[in-house]
């Protein structure tokens, strides 16, 4: 494993989004994995006594018959346990590898239009930060870190470092979610992903997810890292390079007779789109 840290880039300038550009980062790594309650099959039936992996019997005859259904007493026992993990395969992944492979092959980013709620989240950030500092312990910044695998990569930008174990991630939602997000006291669900893939990357023991929102009390949640959730972003940018690597292959093969055009930044004529 090799962990390349760049502590002097800015976060969102031009040569951040070269170090990013075609790779898995932690703020999409989610939408690759596909969260969801185990299996029931997976657990010991209480009402038939079937073991993981085999079917449910029915008693009702004098020899037990496996059945197609599954008791309602096995569904239930399958869905306290904890979540099961697997590689997504939908619209929306299918669509990040895409955007990614596509990356790799034309060596741009393409610009995204900034909406009102991602503008507070850059404005805010540096105050959260500050009360965090005020409150909890000091902050160093860092602009991008990267983990390097013999087959697989993974990009984190950091908001903030804490000490010499420990990470911030902050977010800034509308008042409303900030309230949810206290009077539940656990981190948001679709926010785990990304903490957790902030810890596999930088080998910290914690992140402290950080929720503000100017004028109420600043939320603070530890996470410390979890092998499951580890496993599962692993396995998620293992195919997805293997995915990438189709995909620019075949776009090699089918573009090999297609005239080649020129590239115009449509943003420098004045086109926003």
């Amino acid at each position: 494993m090799t962990l390349h840290i760049l502590p002097d880039l800015l976060q969102g300038s031009d040569e951040w989004h070269d170090q990013r550009r075609g790779i898995v980062t932690a703020s999409v790594v989610g939408k690759l994995i596909a969260v969801g309650p185990p299996d029931a099959r997976s657990v010991a039936c209480p009402t038939c006594n079937a073991r993981p992996e085999n079917p449910c019997v029915s008693a009702a005859r004098k020899e037990p018959t496996a059945i197609k259904s599954i008791h309602e007493s096995r569904s239930t026992h399958a869905a306290s346990r904890p979540p099961a993990y697997e590689v997504a395969d939908n619209d929306v992944s299918r669509g990040i590898t895409a955007t990614l492979a596509a990356e790799r092959i034309t060596d741009w980013t393409e610009s995204t239009a900034m909406t009102p709620d991602m503008w507070r989240g850059v404005e805010s950030e540096p105050f959260a930060r500050e009360v965090y500092r005020e409150h909890y312990a000091e902050v160093a910044e860092v602009g991008f870190m990267l983990r390097e695998e013999a087959d697989w990569r993974l990009g984190y930008s950091p908001d903030g470092l804490v000490g010499d174990d420990g990470l911030i991630e902050i977010k800034s939602p509308r008042a409303k979610t900030h309230l949810r997000t206290i009077l539940a006291d656990e981190v948001p669900a679709h926010y785990m992903a990304q903490c957790q893939a902030g810890l596999l990357v930088s080998g910290r023991a914690w992140i402290d997810f950080v929720s503000y929102v100017g004028g109420m009390p600043l939320y603070r949640k530890r996470v410390e890292p979890d092998p499951s959730w580890f496993d599962a972003i692993t396995a998620a940018c293992v195919a997805f390079e293997a995915n990438a690597a189709q995909i620019v292959a075949d776009y090699q093969t089918r573009v090999a007779d297609m005239p080649m055009t020129t590239r115009i930044d449509l943003n420098n004529l004045g086109l926003v789109f």
